[in-house]
């Protein structure tokens, strides 16, 4: 059988009711899935050495060690890599930033809802497979755009966007095989360039769109945009 591709998860809390409705709430997220959990800061260590989780949603209040020394220790070479997302109750700006100084990609406060879970997961996903791609970024704004991805909501569509001009440029990159040029699409749909890179751009941030850029005999890169 063709290996899994899911997200691995370990989930470490105390309260083993909080680790049940997180393990529910993320096994119901296409694409990830829980593997191990923990209700204290040893049993992660131990629980992290063993299943290699590619994430882990750590609460920093624990029996036994603080959840900032357990991210800590996470960090250490004879640990598996693993990015961490802060699940806690403490709201204390010293805290947050203690969390992001031990790797914290994400600060989550308790009680968390569902669906800020799943989005929070959604968004982790999306970033972890740009990062994964294997190429490197050409310019500033490819960067600012997996950091956007990562840690904002996706907005409600700006006014200077038409839900009706959107549909038509993924209708347009849905019914090509290969990646196209903001001047190709303008050609294929009936706007100016500017309005279609605009679209891209807009699809590209909310992860509809894939951007990559290509370059041509001056070195200069020139972007190309496929769907997803």
């Amino acid at each position: 059988m063709p290996e899994s591709r899911d997200i691995t998860v370990l989930i470490v809390d105390d309260d083993p009711v909080v680790t049940a409705a997180l393990q529910a709430q993320v096994n119901r997220v296409l694409g990830f899935r829980v593997v191990g959990i923990a209700h204290s800061g040893h049993a992660a260590l131990a629980a992290a050495a063993r299943f290699a989780p590619r994430l882990i949603l750590l609460d920093l209040h624990l029996p036994d060690l603080p959840g900032l020394e357990v991210a800590h220790r996470l960090r250490r070479p004879d640990q598996p890599p693993a990015d961490i997302i802060v699940i806690s109750g403490r709201k204390e700006s010293a805290t947050v930033r203690a969390a992001i100084q031990r790797g914290a990609l994400y600060y989550l406060v308790k009680p968390t809802r569902a669906g800020t879970l799943e989005q929070t997961l959604l968004r982790y996903a999306a970033t972890t497979e740009q990062l994964e791609s294997g190429g490197r970024f050409a310019e500033q704004q490819e960067i600012d755009r997996i950091f956007r991805l990562l840690h904002t909501d996706h907005p409600d569509r700006p006014k200077s966007i038409s839900a009706a001009t959107e549909q038509a440029v993924l209708d347009a990159l849905a019914d090509v095989e290969e990646d196209v040029s903001a001047h190709e699409l303008a050609a294929s749909i009936g706007v100016s360039r500017a309005t279609a890179r605009r679209y891209l751009e807009h699809l590209a941030d909310r992860g509809l769109v894939e951007a990559r850029p290509r370059y041509g005999p001056t070195g200069r890169p020139q972007h190309r945009y496929r769907s997803r």
